[in-house]
Order: structure tokens, then C-alpha cells, then sequence
């Protein structure tokens, strides 16, 4: 009887060890997992210029025979951060209304670096990288100063080229470039562009 009654005191002792030792370890899993990475990229907003002059019917001869350069821009989804590894990894994803592309833009530390690295893909309606990207780098970007923004030439074949001009443009407008503006100040960041 004794004996029985030794017995189930220990099984009980040991099963309480047991559920406190599961529970204190979920519990420190999960204050693991839920501890925020030491550095985190600031927010940054990305939007596509398309660059267009016009040409000018009413020009005298010697005048100029088109506008002043001029600019319609469309923006992309505003940044959100991933977090893989505990390393923070800030990212804009997404397309514009008038070019065939899926642009991917990353700025991530490196090892926790401060500077980090920037990343732009920018692929084509079939997936494949257009001419020029991916593009790594150290990140050139800070909040102020001439090192707020950068711009990539985007490649436009003539049939882009063309669709731009009929849905996006007026008139004699013309396209000249298309620009992908990526920028870190306030004022950028705050701009509301069109959809």
C-alpha cells in the first residue's frame, strides 16, 4: 500500500516536472520569436516616371518645335518589412497600370550593418529580368541630402512605347523616357501619386 502510494506521488511530481519544463520551453520559444531584430531599413517609397515632351503646332520657324520636358508619374504599393532569420528586410513589390512589369525593390541589412544592401528586379510579362537589372549594391540611400532618392532608366520597347502614348498620354505628347524614382525623404515618401 505504501509502496502504491510512493509510487503515484512520484509519477504525479514527475508529470508536473514534465508539463513545466513543455511549458517554460514554449514560453521561451516563443519570447524568441517574437524578439524584434536590432536594425530595421527605413521606410522608402517607389513610383515610375514616364517622361514626355510635346510637339508644338503653333512654332514659328527658329522657334522650338516642342514643350519643355514634363512628367506623369504612377506609385507603387508602399514598403512593409520581412523578417527571416531575425534580419529585418524592408521591400516594395508590385506593378504600375501602364508598363508590363513586376517590380521587386529590397533594401536589407547585411549582417546587421547599418548600410545594408539595396536590390531592384524589375521582370517582364514573361518573368525574365529586363536589360540592366537585378541591380545589387550597398545602399546608396539616406533620409536627407543629395542621397535621398535614385533613379533607374527603365528599358521601353516601342510597342510600350506605343500603349503609353494612347493610354497615358494627350495629344503631341511623346514619351522621351521612362524613369523608376526609388526615395527615402519625408518629402517623397508623403507624395500621394496616381493610381
Amino acid at each position: 500500500m505504501l509502496n502504491s502510494y510512493v509510487l503515484r506521488k512520484s509519477l504525479l511530481t514527475f508529470s508536473v516536472v514534465l508539463c513545466c519544463d513543455f511549458l517554460l520551453g514554449s514560453r521561451s520559444h516563443v519570447a524568441f520569436a517574437a524578439e524584434e531584430p536590432s536594425y530595421t531599413p527605413p521606410p522608402f517609397a517607389c513610383e515610375v516616371r514616364y517622361h514626355f515632351r510635346e510637339h508644338l503646332r503653333d512654332a514659328e520657324p527658329g522657334e522650338k518645335s516642342v514643350s519643355a520636358p514634363a512628367f506623369e508619374r504612377e506609385g507603387l504599393p508602399a514598403s512593409r518589412v520581412v523578417i527571416s532569420d531575425g534580419l529585418a528586410t524592408r521591400i516594395v513589390e508590385g506593378r504600375v497600370a501602364h508598363l508590363p512589369y513586376q517590380f521587386l525593390v529590397k533594401i536589407g541589412p547585411k549582417s546587421n550593418s547599418e548600410v545594408g544592401t539595396f536590390e531592384i528586379s524589375v521582370l517582364d510579362g514573361s518573368g525574365k529580368p529586363v536589360t540592366g537589372f537585378p541591380q545589387v549594391m550597398p545602399n546608396p540611400l539616406t533620409k536627407t541630402g543629395d542621397s535621398s532618392r535614385k533613379e533607374f532608366e527603365l528599358p521601353v520597347t516601342e510597342a510600350v512605347r506605343t500603349n503609353i502614348e494612347k493610354t497615358l498620354l494627350k495629344g503631341d505628347q511623346f514619351l522621351t523616357h521612362v524613369d523608376l524614382i526609388v526615395g527615402m525623404d519625408e518629402d517623397f515618401i508623403s507624395q500621394q501619386f496616381a493610381k
